[in-house]
């Protein structure tokens, strides 16, 4: 039998991915403020990012990175176990450890390498529990770790999560439990204090994704674990500096112990050139203004809420908390959710159209998002595109 050529397989793949719907495309863009976008050579209304707290173009953020840069060089040249370890790196560690309160922190260079790069460390020849929903990056970390079993719980069922837990205890050996916080396409708050209880009382590690949740759940933007009332109620907690904070890169925080252990062991880390230092000095900088302003959340809230309520009152469902950003608009069908993206586009708003594997099959869905940047303006311009542009769908 004659092999396949493997152009002829390219070509099949592209084609079955086009009928169902799933062809992604690039649209480069470029943005000067943070809440709007140049793409196509049209200036649209961003509904689309992950800023969440417009710390991306804030002067304080832009001048650290700058001196960063100017004093540093634009690459660390290598990575931190061999010249690339740079002091930027330990106190940038030390401000992200307290902002989530535990004890310290070790940098990554994003979440997706956090999240698998952890998950080999603690999932080997242990029993991972993990949602139905994380994250792709949980879900690559699990298949990656070498566990002993990987056993997904319903998305956001606590009850299921603690039999299982029970389950897993009466078997012996290591277990962890993994969950995002705020979940990222759908909006929705994990339940943290029931399943850091049954964690505790199973003797399982509590491992929790604040990707979504840094800078935008809790009174003081320290994520998911604070607005359930147990911040630093996890024993690692990996956090995004690529969102809500602005720059790029991820950090992982916990014990004094796992951190040791990460050093040597965290492949990602250890076989990746380290952050730049300007990512580093932007990244601090914005910690630091997240810390001592907690008016940045309250506006960020305060534009979630009102472009929900707006939504609500024509009639679209939206699932997720009141005061999540992640807005979803469940349509359902591939086609139906690319044309809804496009009139949005047309009508000068962009947002994501999420089909599978991202969302689940028959859930395909535009994710609108808002950030502390937008105006009152803005969000009611955000939600009149939206109830013009998808007439008689309103949600799941």
């Amino acid at each position: 039998m004659k092999a396949e050529r493997w152009d002829d397989w390219m070509v099949g793949e592209l084609r079955a991915l086009d009928a169902a719907g799933l062809t992604r495309r690039l649209r480069p863009m470029a943005s000067a403020d943070g809440r709007t976008v140049v793409t196509g050579g049209k200036l649209v209304l961003s509904a689309a990012g992950n800023g969440y707290l417009g710390l991306a173009h804030d002067p304080e953020v832009l001048a650290a990175a700058r001196t960063a840069l100017e004093t540093s060089g634009a690459s660390s040249q290598a990575s931190r176990l061999v010249a690339g370890d740079h002091p930027l790196h330990h106190a940038l560690e030390h401000e992200c450890a307290e902002l989530v309160g535990l004890p310290c922190a070790l940098a990554a260079g994003s979440g997706y390498l956090a999240n698998v790069g952890l998950l080999r460390v603690l999932g080997r020849d242990a029993t991972i529990l993990s949602d139905e929903r994380n994250h792709a990056s949980i879900v690559d970390g699990c298949r990656a770790a070498g566990a002993r079993a990987v056993r997904r719980y319903r998305h956001g069922d606590a009850a299921e999560a603690d039999r299982l837990l029970e389950e897993t205890a009466r078997e012996g050996g290591r277990a962890l439990l993994v969950t995002e916080s705020l979940f990222s396409v759908d909006g929705d708050l994990a339940p943290l204090a029931e399943l850091g209880r049954s964690c505790a009382a199973h003797g399982a590690l509590f491992v929790v994704d604040e990707a979504h949740g840094l800078g935008v759940a809790g009174a003081t933007g320290r994520g998911g674990l604070e607005e359930a009332g147990r911040p630093g109620g996890a024993d690692a907690v990996v956090g995004t500096l690529g969102k809500a904070l602005g720059g790029y890169g991820a950090f992982v925080a916990c014990s004094p112990e796992l951190r040791a252990l990460l050093v040597t062991r965290l492949r990602t880390t250890v076989y990746s050139t380290a952050l730049p230092p300007a990512v580093l000095g932007g990244c601090l900088a914005a910690v630091r203004r997240l810390r001592r302003d907690p008016a940045l959340v309250q506006r960020l809230q305060a534009n979630a809420r009102a472009l929900r309520a707006r939504l609500a009152a024509a009639g679209f469902r939206i699932p997720g908390e009141a005061w999540s950003p992640i807005v979803p608009v469940v349509l359902g069908d591939n086609r139906d959710t690319l044309a809804a993206a496009a009139r949005l586009l047309e009508a000068g708003v962009l947002v994501a159209a999420l089909r599978p594997p991202t969302v689940p099959e028959g859930t395909a869905r535009l994710r609108l998002s808002v950030s502390a940047a937008h105006t009152a303006e803005d969000v009611e311009t955000i939600a009149a595109a939206v109830i013009r542009c998808v007439p008689g769908r309103r949600g799941a």
